[in-house]
């Protein structure tokens, strides 16, 4: 999400060299799916009539272009481009997995069993349980048959089933749904996120 959010903010920043202000806002989020896809979602006001949609556009297919030719066709698809009268920009791509995820945005992802996950990053942050939605116990321990979804940004995160248990920089929104809240907003040091689900 970080890579589109930089596509958007460099399209700003460029019109904006040529004397033009711009405020920018970016809101976005992540879907995982039963079969290990990802769809990201991120929209953005573009509110200067300077704004040039079919220039963003071109920079988002380089940027799949790219990581396409590197992992294989298909591995990053856009699902939906839109630009509404507003200036509302919504784009949706669909990544094939955790590692077309990270590589196309260039952040820490990991979405898949508890095992890997814990080997890769170690599960051993301050997770608390939670149950239909609700956070109930301070302490949790991961279960090993769960599924893991591990973020280093903020964002909004769907998973396919019920939330089991969080770390304390997840806010948990729904039992399917969690906002990640990073303690370091301004992402100078890795913090991760961790989303633990049946």
């Amino acid at each position: 999400m970080r890579k589109i959010c930089r596509l958007v903010l460099l399209l700003t920043l460029a019109l904006s060299v040529t004397g033009c202000g711009a405020s920018i806002e970016v809101e976005g989020g992540v879907t995982i799916s039963k079969d290990g896809s990802i769809i990201g979602g991120v929209s953005s006001v573009l509110d200067k009539d300077y704004y040039d949609k079919d220039e963003l556009k071109s920079m988002i297919d380089d940027e799949v272009a790219a990581v396409n030719s590197k992992l294989g066709d298909k591995s990053v698809e856009v699902k939906t481009y839109e630009v509404a009268q507003d200036g509302l920009v919504t784009l949706k791509l669909k990544y094939k997995d955790s590692q077309a995820y990270k590589e196309f945005n260039g952040t820490e992802f990991y979405s898949g069993d508890s095992m890997t996950a814990n080997d890769t990053y170690g599960l051993n942050g301050n997770f608390v349980a939670v149950s239909n939605g609700v956070i109930t116990t301070e302490d949790a321990v991961v279960p090993e048959s769960s599924k893991v979804v591990v973020v280093s940004e903020n964002m909004n995160v769907s998973v396919p089933s019920d939330i089991v248990a969080v770390t304390d920089n997840v806010e948990v929104t729904g039992k399917q749904t969690a906002a990640v809240k990073l303690k370091n907003s301004d992402n100078s040091a890795e913090e991760l996120a961790y989303i633990v689900y049946k």
